[in-house]
């Protein structure tokens, strides 16, 4: 009557492959060919209807003189829910892109402004007159997300689709197989850390906030701002001052292409490296608020039978079509090298799937009462 009980869980910290990353030149030679391959179709028939013609393949240009001209990579890209989250995951929605995020853009010209603040006073001279407009008047901003929203949100029955047609395709592949496969792995690291079986391997797991399946961003679908027709990423200073937000490991010296503007547009004559920039643009897309493209955020869902301390953080990318490896962080500098980072995974047509994987940080819930960590 006059005394307490505490109850305890261990605080565990982790990476789950939350989403697949895919970059390719079009539907037919999707390199995740079935649900990719799926959901490709709907955007380009989405990004069809977007733009009144015919959506051209992406690929690989450049003009004829070489020595005058860098070749220039042109990539369709997605990031959908990666199934094996499915092994200890709380609840599955039907995620597809969508308008919200970007009808919230505008509330960010503010921090765009102070960067520009910070950036070289000559730089602003080479902004366009129609994009310098929107930082003069946020009224006339406004109103371009909302036409650009306002047609996108009439296409939101085939843009819907998206999410039933992923996640049918994927249940009819052979996806149980590597998902009891990832189970497997994740209870051996359970028992590997000294579980004692009270609280089975979920005691030793933060579930993943993304939804198998779920389809966060298809750049058909979002070709308004992805092929630069209403060219909003030309509002933040990355998309003009080089060497800032480069994908590189050291600094300015070398890097394999800038993050911004956040198109499908790339120079990069290496097609692993220009995959790699163009996963980490989309990841940039995905895991912020109020971007200038149709998507859907990837969030922490905080469930209520966890206390939190991180979700969703810490980015890192693993390949893994044409060949699996371990995580890394983009931008090695590999100039003087004798072999190129990607060197033997390219592929026949030009397309490269990545997972990304995001830090977890949580402790199971005992009690409705929260005291304290340790440490």
């Amino acid at each position: 009557m006059y005394g307490c009980t505490v109850e305890t869980s261990i605080r565990v910290s982790h990476y789950m492959p939350d989403v697949v990353v895919s970059s390719f030149n079009d539907q037919y030679i999707h390199p995740w060919r079935d649900v990719g391959g799926a959901v490709s179709k709907i955007g380009e028939k989405v990004g069809t209807a977007e733009i009144s013609q015919p959506l051209d393949a992406s690929g690989n240009t450049g003009e004829a003189n070489q020595s005058t001209a860098e070749p220039t990579t042109n990539k369709s890209a997605d990031a959908i829910g990666n199934p094996v989250v499915l092994a200890n995951n709380v609840s599955t929605n039907l995620v597809v892109p969508g308008v919200s995020e970007l009808m919230s853009f505008p509330s960010t010209l503010p921090q765009i402004m102070a960067e520009w603040a910070q950036a070289p006073a000559s730089l602003i001279s080479n902004v366009p007159d129609a994009v310098a407009g929107w930082m003069r008047n946020p009224s006339s901003l406004m109103s371009t997300v909302s036409g650009a929203g306002n047609l996108v949100g009439g296409m939101m029955p085939d843009i819907g689709s998206m999410g039933p047609t992923a996640s049918s395709t994927g249940n009819q592949s052979n996806f149980q197989g590597q998902i009891e496969q990832f189970r497997t792995m994740l209870e051996g690291a359970t028992s590997a850390a000294g579980s004692s079986g009270g609280g089975g391997s979920n005691e030793f797991l933060c579930p993943s906030s993304a939804d198998a399946f779920g389809v966060y961003f298809q750049s058909d679908a979002d070709s308004y701002f992805w092929r630069s027709i209403i060219p909003l990423e030309l509002l933040y200073v990355g998309s003009w001052l080089p060497g800032y937000k480069e994908v590189s490991k050291s600094g300015g010296l070398t890097t394999w292409g800038s993050i911004y503007p956040r198109s499908g547009e790339l120079v990069q004559q290496h097609p692993v490296k220009a995959s790699a920039v163009f996963a980490k643009r989309v990841s940039t897309i995905i895991l912020n608020p109020a971007q200038p493209h149709i998507y859907t955020r990837l969030k922490g869902k905080s469930p209520n039978s966890y206390i939190w301390f991180a979700q969703v953080a810490d980015p890192k990318f693993s390949m893994v079509y044409p060949t699996a490896s371990g995580c890394t962080t983009f931008g090695d500098n590999d100039s003087v090298s004798l072999t190129s980072y990607g060197d033997g995974r390219t592929t026949a047509t030009n397309g490269h799937v990545w997972n990304l994987w995001t830090r977890y940080e949580c402790c199971k819930r005992k009690t409705e009462i929260y005291l304290f960590a340790v440490p």
